[in-house]
Order: structure tokens, then sequence, then C-alpha cells
């Protein structure tokens, strides 16, 4: 039985949903009522945890982390759905093509060990390398959301306190 290919139509409306949903989160995050600097703390929690290899509890694990931490726990569940089905691969492919440079391993060789003595056997140093990158690239995912949500936040109240004035005819 032949599979068949995904018809270009289908494509553009997953990556239109996708780009949907992204949309909605981003609004979401915008109109939480916290200090900007507690709601960027907490999406960059929960992207830290949604990019780390959590195994699925990336949303339980960033609640129980912005508790600790202060930080706004809705805006850390939100951030933990950076790693869904669409950008798990993008993540996982970049850490490990990280890991490789920063160990000086070749890629493809990991890849064909992988591929060769399967999934289980033939991980473990494949393991080792894409935690490697993995770490580097949770920790930049984390410090640019950081940045780019507590800027967004700030900006946002910012244009929306202007609209409020024009609004009310003080400028």
């Amino acid at each position: 039985m032949k599979k068949e290919k995904p018809r270009n139509g289908d494509k553009k409306r997953l990556l239109s949903r996708f780009k949907r949903r992204a949309k909605l989160v981003y609004y979401k995050i915008l109109r939480l009522e916290d200090p900007p600097e507690r709601i960027a703390r907490g999406a960059a929690i929960g992207v830290l945890m949604g990019v780390l290899p959590t195994f699925g509890l990336g949303t339980v694990f960033s609640l129980a982390a912005a508790f600790i931490l202060k930080a706004n726990k809705a805006a850390a569940v939100l951030g933990s759905l950076i790693m869904n089905p669409l950008t798990a691969p993008f993540f996982w492919m970049l850490s490990a093509y990280i890991g490789s440079v920063l160990l000086q391993e070749s890629y493809s060789s990991i890849y064909a060990n992988i591929k060769d003595e399967g999934f289980v056997t033939g991980a473990g140093w494949a393991y080792a390398v894409f935690l490697i990158g993995n770490a580097l690239v949770s920790a930049l995912a984390t410090a640019v959301t950081y940045y780019i949500v507590k800027h967004a936040v700030i900006r946002h109240r910012r244009r929306k306190a202007e609209k409020l004035r024009r609004k009310r005819g003080l400028l």
C-alpha cells in the first residue's frame, strides 16, 4: 500500500494553523497582568523546560520552576509550548549539530551510527553529544526569550497607554 504525499494545500494549512497558534500564545503572554520582568522570567523558564529533553513533562517542570522562582506561571506554561511536533525536529537537529561541532564529532557519522546500530544501542554517545548541544541551545533560547518577552510586554503596555490617552483626548 502506497503512502499518500501531503498535498501542498495541506502544508500551507498546517503552517497557517501554526502561525495562528503562535500569534495567539504571543498575545496571551503580552496581555498577562504582572510586571514585565516576572512575565519574561516565566516565559524564559517555560522555553528552557520546553527545549530541554524533559520527555513530555516540560509543562509540569516549568510550572514547578515558575512557582519556586516567583515567575508568572501562565507565561511559563505558554513558553513551554515552544516544543511541539512542528518545532521539535528543529531543536533536536540544532542541538545535535551544535553538540557535534563543540565536540568536533562528525554529525553524519553519529547519524550513521544510530541508523546502523538502532536507536537504543547507537544512541549512547550520540545522546551525550545531543545533550551538550542542547544545553547551549536551551541556554541561548532562554536568554533570548527573556529579553524579547520583557521588551515586547513593555512596548505593548506603552502602546496601549498611548492609545488610551489618544482615545481620552489627552494627546
